[in-house]
């Protein structure tokens, strides 16, 4: 034991001589380039080594930290770029519904003579035999039911139903509504009821117009005012088409309505135009055989 002891002693001592000796001859190695000289030149091996290792340690931590830095700023340049996005439609929105509300009071302007209330579309029904949509006025802000709808481009429809605060409106649209209608033309003037087509929505028609009736493609059609409930030379839309009845008495004219369904956010109600705000069988005939207006069925 004592033999093992001593061993291990020696050779613990001849290796630290041997690293003094080392460290002696390195600090030296001008003075004795016969030892430090091939010390150099066994440790340049290790030292360009190191050095490499150290120089690829450091390259790649540049990288890292230059991918976690460019990491941070294209989430900062993405978000900006979010906001500025949300901001570019949040404008886009803002100029599409000044440039509708211009239109509206556009609408004021050229028809002074009515009181009208603004109104915003809250919900629609686009069902085959319901055309109609909901808005955000009711009794509380004067709405009566049977008032005209209007747009600054044309008719909409009216006021069927009313509750505190919204209202319902039933579209041209609908088959169940009937709007007096005349040709605008001076050399026509056929008069006949406008009515929704369960079959092709998007297309009232001009009814039962006698055969000699003289209405064309590209004739507008206004309201007549026959009937009280809308006011008379309000455009409801342009004829597309001239299909004659299989029986050869009568033909019927496919409109091309003047307001664009597809796109309607707000909405005019005329308060002061209906001289008799009520149902259809109960509306007095304000002019002899003419047609009246309202609700069918």
């Amino acid at each position: 034991m004592r033999g093992m002891e001593r061993r291990t002693l020696i050779w613990a001592v001849a290796i630290l001589l041997l690293i003094g000796l080392v460290g002696w001859a390195w600090r030296h190695r001008e003075a004795v380039p016969f030892v430090t000289q091939p010390l150099v030149a066994a440790a340049t091996p290790f030292e360009y080594g190191t050095a490499r290792v150290a120089q690829e340690v450091l390259a790649g931590a540049t990288i890292l930290r230059g991918a976690v830095t460019g990491y941070a700023e294209l989430q900062q340049l993405r978000a900006e770029n979010d906001a500025l996005r949300g901001a570019l439609t949040a404008h886009r929105e803002m100029i599409a519904e000044n440039e509708r509300l211009r239109g509206l009071l556009q609408f004021e302007a050229t028809y002074p003579q009515y009181q009208v209330l603004a109104a915003r579309v809250i919900t629609r029904d686009d069902g085959g035999w319901t055309q109609s949509a909901v808005i955000d006025r009711g009794q509380a802000e004067g709405l009566t039911k049977y008032m005209a709808v209007m747009l600054p481009q044309g008719v909409v429809g009216f006021v069927s139903d009313v509750y505190p605060h919204s209202a319902r409106i039933q579209f041209i649209l609908d088959p169940r509504t009937a709007v007096g209608g005349i040709v605008q033309r001076p050399q026509s003037r056929v008069a006949a009821l406008v009515s929704g087509n369960g079959n092709d929505v998007a297309h009232p028609e001009m009814i039962d117009i006698v055969k000699e009736g003289d209405i064309v493609v590209g004739d507008a059609v206004v309201t007549s005012g026959y009937g009280g409930l809308y006011p008379k030379g309000l455009l409801i839309g342009t004829v597309k088409e001239i299909v004659p009845d299989p029986s050869g008495v009568v033909k019927r004219a496919v409109l091309t309505p003047a307001v664009d369904f597809t796109k309607l956010e707000e909405v005019l109600v005329i308060l002061n135009a209906s001289t008799a705000a009520v149902p259809l069988e109960q509306m007095p005939n304000l002019v002899p055989d003419a047609p009246q207006e309202g609700v069918k069925g």
